[in-house]
């Protein structure tokens, strides 16, 4: 096998754009090894047969007008990069987004176009979407039988990489370089691979957080609309508590202030996940107020929050009182928060480290029951400590956050019954 890499543009030649970038760090990962170009075109692409012997040249965006063209005025579309092989009539046209939900019909049907002369057809698009994009089905009923249309999301082709580095680049020093340069290289560009996990291996910063939020965010949006009918929508912007938290939410369509919504944060130490009463949800706010006048209501509340807490590995109560500057800069008057052990049986639990005080108890039904002029607002919080919580760094963790999620949905409809 020959791999022509003359038309591919130097190594330290980069890219302003950064979908460009992401396409010349792979040309240039698959490029120098014939073993992992070979792998490539079999594992990733699809590509069955592949003869020794053959020739393959690859190239990208930056030439054009290679490969036959020579009217700029004819071409439809530039592919982000193309492997082809004249002697074995294969022609491959690679297009990579580095946005979700970010590809065009009319250009993957030109990419098409581009390789309609080769008997052996294939269109590769690699996109960071979680699923495989409407587009890429409609293309794939509205073009000819013969071209194969391959998607890939950017997590299946690191999946890919850290299968080929654990397992099949012993005695290949090259080839292991290669794939751990690209491995490094996507988990830099976090956000095309999707939730990876919560970590901070440089310690923890706001820029990185907001980023693992939001494809958290992204991942639970199906989950939360499965179970939870109302919260519908997110806030337009994940919002940064000073320099040591972030926080976003899905709320109801009056908005995220006016009714209850689910709460996701991320701090130094710990992850969120919570029920949230705002000051103005004015319905949850009654029966709140109704639950903790009336002992069966408070029973059937703290049923409800034992059964959540056998769920989950710490669960936390919160009020907190705030005004606002200018409507926009909030301002914290009075804060309080306990773990729902220290309330004693049946909550705490043998191996809790938190010593019983039931008196916050009676602080928290005090708090409800006698807000009034305020801003006031309730939290109920499932909390992860990074120290403590086995696989947050990794991505089966957003299974975890599911499960929580769905775990919480008796308190949601508890809070919501009508007064």
């Amino acid at each position: 096998m020959r791999i022509n890499r003359d038309r591919l543009n130097p190594l330290y030649d980069q890219y302003s754009n950064e979908e460009n970038r992401l396409t010349h760090a792979l040309l240039h990962t698959i490029g120098p090894s014939q073993w992992l170009f070979s792998r490539f075109l079999k594992e990733i692409v699809g590509v069955s047969e592949l003869a020794p012997r053959e020739s393959y040249e690859i190239s990208t965006q930056k030439v054009p007008f290679s490969h036959g063209d020579t009217d700029a005025r004819e071409i439809e579309s530039i592919p982000d990069a193309w492997i082809l092989s004249e002697s074995s009539n294969l022609g491959i046209a690679i297009e990579v987004k580095d946005k979700k939900n970010a590809l065009r019909l009319n250009q993957l049907r030109g990419h098409a176009n581009r390789i309609a002369d080769y008997r052996r057809q294939y269109l590769l698009v690699i996109t960071p979407d979680l699923r495989e994009p409407s587009k890429i089905e409609e293309l794939k009923h509205k073009e000819r039988r013969e071209l194969n249309i391959v998607w890939r999301s950017w997590a299946e082709v690191h999946n890919w990489l850290v299968r080929l580095a654990g397992k099949r680049v012993s005695g290949r020093p090259m080839a292991a370089f290669l794939i751990s340069s690209m491995l490094h290289y996507l988990e830099r560009r976090s956000e095309v691979l999707g939730f990876r996990g919560i970590k901070f291996p440089h310690g923890f910063n706001v820029l990185d957080a907001k980023t693992i939020l939001n494809s958290m965010m992204e991942e639970l949006e199906g989950t939360v609309k499965k179970h939870y009918k109302d919260l519908v929508k997110r806030r337009p912007a994940i919002t940064t508590f000073f320099q040591d938290a972030v926080w976003d939410c899905f709320g109801s369509e009056k908005g995220f202030t006016e009714d209850i919504h689910i709460t996701l944060g991320i701090n130094e130490r710990a992850h969120d996940i919570s029920i949230t009463i705002p000051n103005s949800a004015r319905q949850a706010w009654k029966r709140l107020k109704e639950v903790f006048s009336e002992e069966r209501d408070q029973d059937d509340l703290f049923f409800i929050l034992e059964d959540l807490r056998n769920q989950i590995p710490h669960l936390f109560v919160e009020f907190n009182q705030r005004h606002f500057i200018a409507q926009k800069i909030g301002v914290r008057d009075g804060y309080m928060e306990f773990d729902i052990d220290t309330l004693g049986a049946p909550f705490r639990k043998k191996n809790s480290k938190a010593k019983e005080f039931p008196v916050w108890q009676s602080a928290i039904r005090e708090a409800i029951l006698h807000k009034k002029r305020i801003n006031g607002q309730v939290m109920f919080k499932s909390r992860f400590f990074f120290a403590e919580t086995k696989g947050i760094d990794k991505p089966e963790f957003i299974e975890t956050a599911k499960t929580t999620i769905k775990a919480f949905k008796p308190l949601y409809n508890f809070l919501r019954k009508p007064s």
